[in-house]
């Protein structure tokens, strides 16, 4: 596949997304709320019906804010209270409760949902920029060759999927952070709630590892480590789940396995294409951010693309692998440290302590909560200061979101704002916030912010 090595994208305002995932339609919502001109293309021709991904964290719903969709997803999903450990015998060992459920960026801190209804309300706001049944066979340049005829392109965004073909096409490879692991993945719809705490539930066993939730209404969700060759009963598997419910009486949505990988794309832009979601990157499902890293992408990327199409300089676009490349990859590997933690190995009666005394420390059930991302690295859109690289806060306020108060383009806030208190628990008296909430550098005095302005200036400069 050719693309266009020296591509220089001043005045791109045409993309082309490849995938009409959650994760190219929302970057589709967040670039045509940008004036960009966006064709999504997806090989098939209706929408996967059956349930994915399940959990979206409270950062990632202010990307979701930003794509105009964050009510309408509120509406489909339900608060997350917590997490409980519990042993083979689903005896609880300990239990991490939220006391509030609302998180510092306005929205609650872990949020279930049905990936179906997700998928259906993007769609619904996508309308007629989606054309199904259409694969895309190639790039060549602002060409995009595709079954259904060719199509001008700027930019090109591949969001389709673990198995990439765009990716594959590119010649991209990826680079494996960890061992794969098979899991048996079941979803029911119970004729009523199950007798269980409505938390998600994670057995800690290295026999059988499993992870237990209600999504949404009576929707349920299990998902079971499994050996090599293995092809366990799932009647047998949901029995000590069910209480009096009897496995006949669920209807089965899905009964399906799955090959979880941790690793991550080596390269994610090639010329004017760039990868996305699971195209550039996998994780195992422990600390439930397959979804929102995807979704991260797509913040990165948008407000970057959007800068550069009104003049700033083309290397703004390469800070997007130098800055979620890293990020994505500490997550894969908490990930994994999580996953060994909890089931990994052969000490189960020392970890069944360990966690019950880690329980009654201060400060443990908050972090075992945390559902936040790392902060990003320094880097040319991260200085060294302060609050660098970390999400602002954001509230509700008589007239609406204080994100869509601070608008589309880099902003410094100061003392005389709402964010004096935040700014002042870190010692400084201003901040720059990128557009999507990342804080790119504080300052302690004046001349400080001045510097700090004078960025988001040169930035936001016309063409």
């Amino acid at each position: 596949m050719r693309t266009s090595p020296g591509w220089h994208s001043g005045g791109v305002r045409d993309v082309v997304i490849v995938g009409a995932g959650p994760v190219g339609l929302t970057a589709a919502l967040l670039l045509r709320r940008r004036g960009f001109r966006v064709v999504v293309a997806e090989r098939h021709e209706v929408a996967y019906p059956l349930p994915r991904a399940v959990h979206l964290d409270g950062e990632v719903l202010r990307v979701l804010q930003d794509a105009g969709v964050v009510g309408r997803f509120r509406a489909v999903s339900r608060a997350m209270p917590g997490l409980r450990l519990v042993d083979a015998e689903t005896r609880a060992l300990a239990e991490f409760r939220r006391d509030a459920v609302v998180g510092p960026g306005g929205h609650p801190e872990a949020s279930m949902f049905d990936q179906p209804a997700l998928e259906r309300l993007l769609r619904t706001e996508i309308d007629g920029d989606l054309r199904l049944g259409t694969t895309v066979t190639g790039v060549s340049g602002r060409t995009v060759h595709t079954t259904s005829g060719p199509i001008t392109a700027d930019v090109v965004l591949a969001c389709d999927g673990a198995d990439s073909a765009l990716r594959e096409r590119l010649g991209i490879g990826t680079r494996e952070l960890g061992k794969p692991e098979t899991w048996l993945v079941v979803d029911v719809e119970a004729p009523a709630r199950l007798p269980v705490w409505d938390g998600v539930h994670q057995v800690c066993d290295p026999v059988r590892a499993t992870t237990f939730m209600r999504v949404t209404g009576t929707r349920y969700r299990w998902e079971f480590r499994v050996a090599d060759g293995e092809s366990p009963d799932p009647r047998a598997l949901l029995r000590p789940w069910l209480g009096e419910v009897s496995f006949d009486d669920l209807a089965v949505l899905r009964v399906a396995t799955y090959t979880f990988r941790a690793r991550t794309a080596r390269r994610w832009r090639a010329g004017n294409v760039f990868l996305l979601g699971d195209a550039a990157h996998e994780t195992p499902p422990f600390i439930g951010q397959g979804l929102g890293a995807g979704l991260r992408d797509a913040h990165n990327l948008a407000w970057k693309l959007d800068l550069v199409a009104r003049g700033a300089p083309d290397w703004l676009l390469d800070t997007y692998q130098a800055e979620r490349l890293p990020h994505v990859t500490s997550t894969i590997r908490g990930a994994m440290a999580v996953g060994w933690a909890l089931t990994g190995g052969r000490a189960a009666p020392l970890r069944r302590s360990v966690v019950r005394g880690a329980a009654r420390v201060p400060g443990v059930s908050a972090a075992a909560l945390r559902m936040s991302s790392p902060r990003l690295r320094p880097g040319r859109l991260v200085l060294r200061s302060p609050l660098a690289g970390t999400v602002c806060p954001q509230w509700r306020t008589a007239g609406g979101w204080s994100d869509d108060r601070l608008g589309a383009h880099p902003v410094v806030v100061d003392l005389d704002s709402r964010f004096a208190g935040w700014l002042r628990g870190a010692g400084v008296v201003a901040a720059l916030i990128r557009p999507d909430r990342i804080v790119l550098g504080t300052a302690r005095d004046g001349a400080g912010a001045a510097r700090l302005h004078d960025i988001a200036a040169w930035l936001t400069r016309p063409a």
